[in-house]
């Protein structure tokens, strides 16, 4: 299996001198579904930042990260080439970075700037094949009956389906989702969860989600990875993610944790029901860094 993801000796310490990642060493292969789990403040939202080189490691080590062979950033520096490789990462953010005020299909188009000129980009001038591919993508997760509607107005679950769709029309090689269910209700996470599924095994886009319900993770993925305190503390299949193993990561809080069940009667449900929003080429256009 080709590996999409490389991390090596990844240190990351923040200016309070809090270390939030030690070491850190990973690699993702092409097609995979994993999850990134661990308390509050264990770094797993940290980590998966660097993937995308929104942030960047400690200077002076030695620690590299590369995304679909590409360097994105070595020895505590971004790599020159960053741009163009987030080009093929749809990052997915937990607050959706949409842009209120545009419709819905403006915001999907965000996905496209990419691949486009920057003229047009700056002056939102986009084909007709490039406004199908929108609606297509919109019909992909059920919300193209929305698409000339202000993305302000539609619920939180609407909102993270449309930035998902923008993740689609992105075309990413790699999808980076950051807590996508966090904010949502029980049956709006289940649909999320459900498309982000779907897009790994049908489209064969490896996925990285990071989320703070174990349920989910289990359920959904088929590898999990478990930070804890900075550090890497499990890799493994999400079934080897026992309760004991658990306890262990999260200390007393893991009950509740365990008891947080994901819907039993998930990836088998139409994607096609009701009501998101998120970030990818949209999103990590207004995200540049450095």
């Amino acid at each position: 299996m080709d590996n999409v993801v490389s991390i090596k000796s990844l240190h990351k310490t923040f200016n309070n001198a809090n270390r939030a990642l030690n070491g850190i060493n990973l690699s993702v292969g092409r097609g995979e579904m994993v999850a990134l789990i661990g308390p509050s403040g264990s770094g797993k939202s940290t980590l998966l930042r660097h993937m995308a080189g929104l942030t960047w490691g400690d200077r002076g080590g030695q620690g590299s990260v590369s995304v679909l062979g590409s360097i994105i950033q070595q020895q505590g520096k971004l790599a020159h080439t960053v741009r163009s490789t987030r080009a093929q990462i749809g990052y997915i953010f937990q607050q959706f970075n949409l842009v209120n005020r545009m419709s819905v299909i403006s915001n999907v188009l965000m996905g496209s700037l990419g691949r486009i000129s920057g003229w047009r980009g700056t002056l939102g001038i986009f084909t007709q094949d490039e406004r199908r591919q929108a609606l297509k993508a919109l019909a992909r997760v059920g919300m193209e009956k929305y698409a000339y509607q202000r993305a302000g107005s539609l619920s939180g679950g609407q909102q993270q389906r449309v930035a998902i769709a923008r993740a689609l029309v992105q075309k990413a090689d790699i999808i980076l989702a950051d807590e996508p269910i966090a904010s949502l209700d029980p049956e709006s996470a289940r649909i999320v969860m459900d498309i982000l599924k779907d897009i790994n095994e049908q489209d064969g886009k490896t996925v990285i989600v990071t989320l703070h319900q174990v349920e989910y993770a289990r359920k959904y993925c088929h590898r999990v990875v478990a930070l804890k305190e900075g550090e890497l503390f499990f890799d493994g299949a999400s079934n080897g993610l026992s309760d004991e193993r658990l306890a262990r990561i999260y200390g007393s809080s893991v009950t509740s944790l365990i008891n947080d069940k994901a819907p039993v009667d998930s990836c088998k449900k139409p994607i096609n029901s009701n009501p998101i929003n998120s970030g990818d080429a949209g999103a990590m256009a207004f995200a540049e860094v450095g």
